[in-house]
């Protein structure tokens, strides 16, 4: 799940902020990583059950990024 801001705009002022494309890249790597744990240990229901629920609120948290990043873009 490789996100990133590598296209070229017309107007340069309607990119999000450089914190935003930070935070995008690090839900990148944190997804990769949690995936790659999950499968890991993907027997062990215990730790299955916590990497499911960390899955879930890493989407949320994204989802929240993601309509904050196009309400900025709308400006």
């Amino acid at each position: 799940m490789q996100l990133t801001f590598d296209f070229v705009h017309l107007d340069p002022s309607s990119d999000p902020p450089e914190s935003y494309q930070v935070a995008v890249e690090l839900f990148g790597e944190l997804w990769t990583k949690l995936r790659a744990f999950q499968s890991s240990y993907a027997q062990d229901q215990v730790l299955l059950t916590v990497t499911q629920h960390l899955e879930q609120q890493l989407v949320v948290a994204g989802l929240l990024l993601a309509i904050q990043v196009d309400l900025f873009s709308d400006r």
